[in-house]
């Protein structure tokens, strides 16, 4: 079966409940590390459109405090989105993700895919034997 490049509705995190979740301090099924410029957040906890799709879903997120024009978010969103779509990996395990941008300036396209490319390495690495869940 050929991979689909694309980055559908069904891959995003929109549920409140599920974005909560993944931002619970306090629970155990969370972990998260740092390739500049993410903080990655992931977590293996079950949600009803991952399920049907056996997809990771994914949240990208530009902080307001750092970046008040839209503009600069949105293109940081579209440029990190943009990394993801062509270099995702497919894991086995219903596995949802945060990727968080902390760099203060708006970086090139070209580091913010290597950074990509690392970071799902790195998060394919430490999943590797949970993904089987």
């Amino acid at each position: 079966m050929k991979k689909k490049n694309s980055l559908g509705k069904i891959e995003r995190i929109k549920s409140k409940k599920v974005i909560s979740a993944l931002f619970d301090r306090n629970s155990t099924a969370n972990n998260s590390f740092l390739v500049y410029p993410f903080k990655v957040i992931y977590s293996f906890e079950k949600t009803d459109e991952a399920i049907r799709e056996a997809l990771p879903q994914v949240l990208v997120s530009v902080s307001k405090r750092k970046f008040k024009n839209a503009t600069d978010r949105n293109k940081i969103k579209r440029r990190t989105k943009e990394a993801y779509r062509t270099n995702k990996v497919i894991f086995s395990g219903n596995i949802t993700l945060a990727l968080i941008y902390v760099a203060n300036e708006i970086i090139e396209f070209s580091i913010i895919e290597k950074a990509m490319k690392n970071l799902l390495a790195r998060l394919e690495k430490e999943t590797g034997n949970k993904a089987s869940h």
